[in-house]
């Protein structure tokens, strides 16, 4: 069992997972590699909710025009 981490720790840590995957690719190991696929979901998943909790991210994908009023 892993000791608890924080987020900001999580995502540290797929950082430096993913340099050295860049660097020295994927591990042979089957069990390794699905540690590795299950840090870098939760990270996506991390990162998804932080943007959400953020009011300045509300409406930045699709903007409403002012000017496009049905009346």
């Amino acid at each position: 069992m892993f000791p608890p981490i924080s987020d900001d720790d999580a995502l540290m840590l797929e950082t430096y997972l993913t340099f050295a995957i860049s660097q020295m690719g994927r591990p042979d190991s089957q069990t390794l590699c699905q540690f590795i696929n299950f840090l870098q979901q939760k990270c996506r998943e991390i990162e998804a909710n932080r943007w959400r909790a953020d009011p300045a991210n509300w409406g930045a994908c699709c903007p409403w025009p002012d000017d496009d009023f049905p009346f």
